[in-house]
């Protein structure tokens, strides 16, 4: 009965990120305060969490302890996904080495959805953050908990990290590993992308990274993502250091889950 208890979990937990009626997923992340502490945008935590929820946005990406001070929020709201590593921090002699914070029993007890982890392909940590994916992915297993997992390809070892080609291997290998959904980079057109997709027998979702500056190529970004067959978004900086959050979250919704292009998602902003 594990394996059909196990599955049972998984999807149940998994209908509270990925939305019904379209199979798709907004997931606003506000983990970063593990890595950069306070972070332009996530200063007044609560402040902005408040601002995301205006949105008809699907799952917020979080550390445990965080969901602890807007439980209240959130509550009947949205998806938790429980952020469960992280101390490679912004300051720190290694970004890549992201050990584990918490636990999936701690993300449990804070009610989480699902627990995302890094994986850094092509690092000098490679091995040692291989070997944590497969520890967590056989305890998310026994529990029934969803395993989100973010994949980044990274030198010396992947050139080109950025690539189709790299980020495809990258997202594979975490699948391999026991992932339930991957978190990646986007790149190429959506024909090319779409070798991403076909790779991976898990979905796929879009991170942001970095604030950029061109708002209207962003979101084209996004568009073209869903095009290829991306089941969603998990953008950070991108919405919460916008000017508008609200109305960022919102573009980013009705481009996932409405089919709209990036012109009239952009037009919303305005």
């Amino acid at each position: 009965m594990l394996i059909l208890s196990t599955y049972i979990g998984k999807r149940l937990r998994l209908g509270h990120i990925f939305r019904k009626s379209t199979g798709k997923t907004v997931i606003i992340a506000v983990d970063h305060g593990r890595r950069y502490g306070p972070i332009q945008g996530l200063v007044r935590f609560r402040e902005t969490i408040e601002k995301v929820l205006d949105a008809d946005i699907d799952a917020l990406l979080m550390t445990p302890a965080m969901v602890e001070h807007v439980y209240d929020l959130v509550e009947g709201r949205v998806g938790i996904i429980a952020r469960i590593d992280g101390t490679g921090t912004r300051r720190g002699p290694d970004e890549t080495d992201d050990r584990l914070i918490a636990s999936v029993d701690r993300a449990l007890k804070v009610g989480a959805d699902a627990v995302a982890i890094m994986v850094y392909l092509g690092c000098e940590r490679e091995v040692e953050l291989l070997e944590k994916m497969g520890i967590v992915a056989d305890v998310c297993y026994d529990y029934g908990m969803p395993l989100v997992v973010e994949a980044i390809p990274r030198e010396p070892y992947l050139k080109e990290p950025n690539s189709v080609e790299n980020i495809a291997y990258a997202a594979r290998i975490c699948a391999e590993y026991g992932a339930d959904v991957i978190k990646t980079s986007y790149a190429g057109s959506p024909e090319e992308y779409r070798y991403v997709i076909e790779s991976v027998p898990v979905p796929i979702v879009i991170r942001g990274g970095a604030k950029v500056e061109n708002t209207f190529e962003f979101l084209k970004t996004i568009e073209n993502a869903i095009k290829s067959g991306a089941r969603g978004v998990a953008i950070g900086r991108n919405v919460f250091q916008y000017k508008d959050p609200t109305k960022m979250a919102q573009a980013l919704c009705e481009i996932v889950h409405k089919g709209a292009s990036a012109k009239d998602a952009y037009a919303l902003l305005e």
